[in-house]
């Protein structure tokens, strides 16, 4: 259901007007679920593995809180939203031991060295059988993470700069979403036969499934111009390690939580969304116009415009029903960038400088990646670079291709996040909600229990704690990237200064409401 609903969000943000490389983390997500269920769709007993994953994300949330020095009043909350069914709070120890899925890189790296399908159906496994299909994640990963060479996907000769999608992006986004929506019923409809509705013949519906999104990826092939099934060999790297650390005895702070520590569902965001709609009339008491002059700088419009459109997606979303995963996605995004601008403008102006190069590097690289990572799966050189190539009315003043000698990777997200929480009483909990936030984005056990409300466990509403830590966490970002974009494109100016102040006076009325729903910080 879960995945039906982020298929139907992805479609619904088409034509929007704003929050176009939302597209590509909800694509992500589906393609993500789609090789889990895939995976377990050839051996119906790995399901189980599920609750693997469950405790293993809970151990990991209760680790994280512990590293980062934040109050645990609502731990339990956060690994156990709802009442406890079937045995999911697990004190009963009965899967305590069961091991995790694999990772999505094991999956994918599974994926690409058999030829298996899902329930012995080749069809379902073929709509994610493309040319460059390693490189085409990649592409999803950076639109996902709001980061600037995601951005770049929303230039076009005739769009709102950071809000629509080019056409090869987004003709290659649905692909994935329809390929990977289509697989989770498939290999779902497998592993649990009996949740089958009885007067559906399940041949038939998903058969029609298929054929549906056939089409989809056949006509999306034309536009972004990779084969729509791979004609030859791509080169497959060895198999992934599996890097995480053994799980050893669960965390003290309860990864598994006794009966009589459920915590009941009486938190309300009321409140919560009364101060975000206040902070929304505040951003849009000014309005820059980066090309009243003539010219403009893509990184500043970029960071300005990207504010916007994210926090937008936040704010349209957050109430409709069903839709309010995407807005915890562009949350995350969000508070990602907000981090890498903090870090970027925090610096003496002595220093600017090899800090910008440092950051504009990082993406050339990644773009080189992404590239050479196509190449080797069979696309060509030009069909490579045209994925990532800019519209004529962008012009950059150093090629996207050149980078320095001896170039420094940015710092990790995480010690990015510690900076940015330096003025918060529990400095930690930008980092913890990065990782609570997650939860969403990457589909986990844990997200699921966050989307199931007591009496409507279908509706994908989200728990108090979820929406209120996104709400927050968006109306913090965005004052970071909205008002330093506009001080910056109005050449430091008073009014712009004092709207930046004004944003942040307000996020901070936000976050003094959100924090009795999610209790961090």
């Amino acid at each position: 259901m879960l995945a039906r609903q982020r298929f139907a969000c992805a479609d619904s943000m088409l034509g929007a007007g704003f929050g176009g490389s939302v597209v590509g983390t909800l694509a992500r997500s589906l393609f993500s679920e789609g090789l889990r269920w895939l995976w377990i769709g050839e051996d119906p007993t790995r399901r189980r593995r599920i609750l693997g994953d469950l405790i293993e994300e809970r151990n990991r949330i209760c680790l994280t809180f512990e590293q980062t020095d934040v109050s645990s009043d609502s731990l339990t909350r956060w690994l156990m939203p709802i009442p406890n069914v079937a045995d999911l709070a697990g004190h009963s120890h009965t899967w305590a031991n069961v091991e995790a899925l694999p990772t999505e890189t094991e999956l994918l790296h599974d994926f690409l060295t058999h030829q298996r399908g899902t329930g012995g159906d080749d069809r379902v496994r073929a709509l994610l059988d493309m040319e460059g299909l390693q490189g085409a994640v990649k592409i999803l990963e950076y639109a996902g993470h709001g980061n600037y060479l995601g951005l770049m996907s929303s230039l076009t000769l005739d769009g709102a700069i950071a809000h629509d999608l080019r056409a090869d992006h987004e003709a290659l986004f649905m692909q994935v979403a329809a390929a990977g929506v289509v697989i989770t019923l498939a290999g779902s409809a497998t592993a649990v036969p009996e949740l089958w509705p009885a007067e559906m013949d399940k041949d038939t519906f998903i058969d029609k499934a298929v054929a549906l999104a056939e089409r989809v990826c056949d006509t999306a092939a034309k536009i972004h111009g990779l084969r729509r099934v791979r004609k030859t060999a791509a080169q497959v790297s060895k198999k992934p390690r599996d890097n995480r650390a053994p799980r050893g005895l669960l965390r003290p702070m309860a990864a598994v939580i006794p009966q009589d520590e459920l915590l009941p569902d009486v938190n309300t965001v009321e409140h919560v969304a009364a101060a975000a709609e206040a902070y929304w009339e505040v951003a849009g008491s000014l309005v820059v116009n980066p090309w009243k002059d003539g010219r403009t700088s893509l990184n500043i419009t970029l960071m300005y415009a990207g504010g916007w459109s994210l926090l937008e997606t936040v704010m349209v979303n957050y109430t409709q029903p069903g839709a309010a995963p995407t807005a915890v996605s562009a949350a995350r995004m969000l508070l990602e960038e907000a981090a890498r601008a903090t870090w970027r403008y925090s610096v003496a102006p002595d220093k600017a400088e090899a800090r910008f190069v440092q950051y504009f590097d990082e993406y050339r690289a990644m773009r080189r990646n992404a590239i050479n990572t196509l190449t080797g799966s069979g696309i060509s050189t030009k069909a490579a670079e045209q994925i990532f190539a800019l519209p004529p009315n962008v012009q950059l003043t150093k090629p996207l291709n050149q980078m320095a000698k001896g170039r420094q990777p940015l710092p990790t997200i995480t010690s990015m996040l510690r900076d940015l929480g330096k003025p918060y009483p529990e400095p930690g909990w930008l980092e913890l909600a990065y990782t609570l936030l997650s939860q969403m984005t990457h589909s986990t056990p844990v997200a699921y229990l966050h989307t199931m409300r007591a009496g409507d466990p279908w509706t994908n509403d989200l728990s108090p704690e979820m929406l209120a830590l996104a709400l927050d966490v968006a109306c913090l970002s965005s004052a970071r990237l909205i008002g330093l974009g506009a001080w910056l494109l109005s050449d430091l100016n008073a009014e712009a200064d004092n709207y930046r102040k004004q944003l942040a006076k307000a996020a901070a009325n936000v976050h003094n409401a959100a924090r009795s729903v999610h209790f961090l910080d």
